[in-house]
């Protein structure tokens, strides 16, 4: 793939391309809202030739040896096939547009979780939007921040995006509001498979009746 064009919009906020092609809104295609403020257009070289409203361009870098991490398992259907990978750039983790798929799109993500509860004798307790939630301890791997290491998905609905753990990528979802990032990502397994759920607040380990008021998540039939 090649970039054919980069334009920014001229003052009168019109974007003006060399090239007659209809021009497509990446962020609709990426299964998101519109773009609110468009700032630039971008011309790929696949086939059709694809060119793209995007809100800015921040520039061309190398990514030639930079770590990269390719989609795989519970995250094929969620980002492909217009994600290809997500690379790691200047400390931040940024998607890798595959251009030949992204003519496709992406699903918007509009359905909620569907929520199991069961009972345990110690679990994890957390928040989510004032709501007090757990997750049992056994499948409990990991709390991090959601800073540089997250990237919120174009589609963000109840997959909300990935971050980076034990180097792969792990899809991060919330049961709370859709397409709202909290400051927190539990990581827990499930058969295997490293999973992230977004929390306003991590409360800790708590057990008996120090669990009472506390939903616990059978995350197991959840994402089984």
């Amino acid at each position: 793939m090649r970039v054919l064009e980069v334009a920014r919009v001229n003052e009168e906020g019109v974007l003006q391309l060399s090239q007659h092609l209809p021009v497509r809104d990446l962020s609709l295609i990426l299964g998101g809202d519109t773009e609110a403020h468009v700032g630039a257009g971008v011309v790929l070289d696949v086939s059709p030739t694809l060119a793209l409203r995007v809100k800015q361009v921040d520039g061309v870098f190398d990514c030639t040896g930079l770590p990269r991490w390719t989609v795989q398992g519970r995250l094929v259907p969620l980002l492909a096939p217009a994600i290809a990978a997500a690379i790691e750039y200047e400390g931040r983790l940024v998607f890798e547009l595959d251009a030949d798929g992204a003519a496709r799109g992406l699903p918007r993500q509009l359905k909620p979780l569907e929520r199991h509860h069961r009972t345990d004798p110690s679990a994890l307790v957390f928040t989510v939007q004032g709501e007090r939630l757990a997750i049992p301890l056994h499948h409990v791997v990991q709390v991090i921040e959601a800073g540089a290491q997250f990237n919120r998905a174009p589609n963000a609905g109840s997959f909300l995006g990935v971050a980076v753990h034990r180097a792969q990528l792990c899809p991060v979802f919330t049961v709370g509001p859709l397409g709202l990032v909290q400051p927190f990502v539990v990581l827990f397994e499930v058969g295997g498979d490293l999973l992230g759920l977004s929390a306003s607040q991590v409360e800790g380990v708590r057990s008996g009746t120090s669990l009472d008021g506390a939903s616990v998540l059978d995350v197991g039939r959840m994402f089984s």
